[in-house]
């Protein structure tokens, strides 16, 4: 490579249907050819509509990053080898591992967004400071476990295929808006956004909560712990309380009963003027036995996951937002 082409910008394009990857994802072999790890782990708490447009999105990131690295799809570098992770506001975020990290001493940012069924993704290379690559030409930064608690019980925020595709063509799905515009850089400072916020809760189910036959807890009770989550959220990034306006991807997965530990964890996912999108797990880490005795409990071997969902809530709009943003779209609302 000359040194003008090394100062030289790249830019990378990609436009995908989400309907041909359809098949393509209920395949093993190619989700762990295409997707990292924290990607697959991310796209496994979603449903089956939002995993598609989630793996579709960050398919087409990958195929435009690996045009910036003047590769193909086939061509030495697997798509698991080009992580793209979200921030707190849905701005994705790349990281080279493996052959992608040594073609370039380039800085890669990525921007996916949505029109039905059609994703879009642009990659940007520019060249990077001297002395900042590291092993994989990247600093790590990893999402926070799922369930990992923190020292305290109670709260904690956290800062923390061109061939493939023509052989899936026959598939159809729709797809609806990502994260609609999502961008890497915080349009308010101008400078890429690199923290996200979550909350956590620990809470003993008590016997006074068994709703139904059989012990069992109503799904509201884990409803009711999301909604104390979202609004801690929205306490700590607005100053308000907000107001809760959707749930989405609801999934109840195994039962609670009284007795049952219960931790819960929000993350937050996506941030416009007035909404804030919120990532949400509860899962059951210690069990009553009443079979055993009558003050029997175990702690579980591994925690269960009882229940997911997406949350949506509303914040006041703030005068001083439109210094910021003065030209938001109906979509960034």
């Amino acid at each position: 490579m000359n040194t003008a082409a090394s100062r030289a910008a790249r830019v990378g394009v990609d436009v995908l249907d989400c309907s041909e990857l359809r098949r393509l994802v209920e395949r093993p072999w190619f989700l762990r050819f295409a997707f990292a790890p924290e990607e697959l782990a991310h796209a496994d708490t979603l449903g089956a509509h939002r995993l598609l447009e989630f793996l579709a999105g960050r398919f087409a990131a990958k195929e435009a990053v690996l045009k910036v690295l003047e590769t193909g799809l086939l061509q030495g570098v697997a798509p698991r080898e080009i992580y793209v992770q979200h921030t707190s506001r849905g701005a994705p975020v790349v990281h080279l591992r493996g052959r992608a990290a040594q073609l370039t001493p380039s800085s890669v940012s990525v921007s996916i967004t949505h029109k039905q069924n059609v994703v879009a993704a642009v990659a940007l290379g520019l060249p990077s400071a001297a002395g900042t690559a590291a092993d994989d030409g990247r600093t790590e930064s990893k999402e926070p476990d799922a369930v990992s608690p923190p020292e305290n019980t109670t709260t904690t925020t956290a800062t923390t295929a061109t061939t493939a595709r023509q052989s899936a063509r026959d598939g159809r799905s729709p797809g609806t808006d990502e994260t609609n515009k999502a961008s890497g850089t915080n349009k308010a400072t101008g400078t890429n956004e690199t923290t996200e916020t979550t909350a956590f809760l620990r809470v003993r189910i008590g016997q006074e909560e068994a709703h139904y036959g059989g012990d069992l807890v109503d799904g509201a009770r884990i409803l009711r712990l999301f909604g104390d989550l979202v609004t801690e959220i929205t306490i700590r990034t607005d100053g308000d309380e907000g107001l809760l306006s959707q749930y989405s991807d609801l999934h109840f997965t195994a039962p609670v009963k009284p007795g049952d530990y219960i931790e819960a964890r929000g993350r937050l996912v996506r941030r416009t003027r007035l909404r804030r999108v919120v990532e949400l797990q509860a899962h059951k880490v210690l069990s009553a036995r009443p079979g055993a005795a009558e003050s029997a409990a175990a702690v579980l071997d591994a925690p269960q996951l009882v229940c997911t969902a997406t949350a949506t809530t509303v914040v006041p709009y703030r005068r001083t937002d439109k210094a910021a943003a003065p030209n938001r779209t109906a979509e960034e609302i």
